[in-house]
């Protein structure tokens, strides 16, 4: 049976829509400990058994944050401000980890959310893993596709360290 998941951001501008193999409250809750997710206190869910779609109804309010290694990137509404997933493409694909108080049925998410930290993991094992484990995504109305925003345009680096 196909569990199917809602969601989005406050504003309605960004939804997400999230197909798992199993119950949501069988699912592992990650708690990932980089400085953005931590600044969150994000919950998110990933399975690689799973399918998902992001869709960007409103264009012009697509926000995506890269920083570190750049391996992915955290989607935004620059509207209302809320995390959805972090996304990594390549080569035409899509995965993504949702953020899980993105979604409609948050409160079915019962697990205690697990710490996990990949800070000392290369660029070339991150990404295998992630397109291991992380959920295959559709991207839906995304302005690459014709949208009226360039890529570029949708997305903001992290500021340089200022020199101590």
């Amino acid at each position: 049976m196909v569990h199917r998941l809602k969601g989005g951001c406050h504003c309605g501008a960004i939804g997400v829509e999230l197909l798992l193999p199993r119950p949501p409250e069988e699912e592992i809750v990650g708690a990932c400990q980089c400085s953005f997710c931590r600044k969150h206190n994000a919950r998110t869910v990933s399975d690689a058994g799973a399918k998902a779609r992001l869709v960007v109804r409103e264009p012009a309010q697509l926000q995506c944050y890269d920083f570190g290694l750049s391996a992915s990137e955290v989607v935004l509404c620059r509207r209302c401000g809320v995390y959805l997933a972090m996304l990594m493409r390549e080569d035409g694909a899509a995965w993504t980890t949702i953020n899980v108080d993105a979604l409609d049925e948050r409160a079915r998410f019962t697990r205690p959310a697990e710490p996990r930290d990949f800070s000392g993991e290369a660029l070339a094992g991150r990404r295998a893993r992630r397109k291991a484990r992380w959920t295959p995504t559709e991207l839906v109305g995304w302005p690459e596709e014709g949208g009226s925003l360039s890529p570029e345009s949708t997305r903001a680096a992290a500021p340089a360290t200022p020199a101590r």
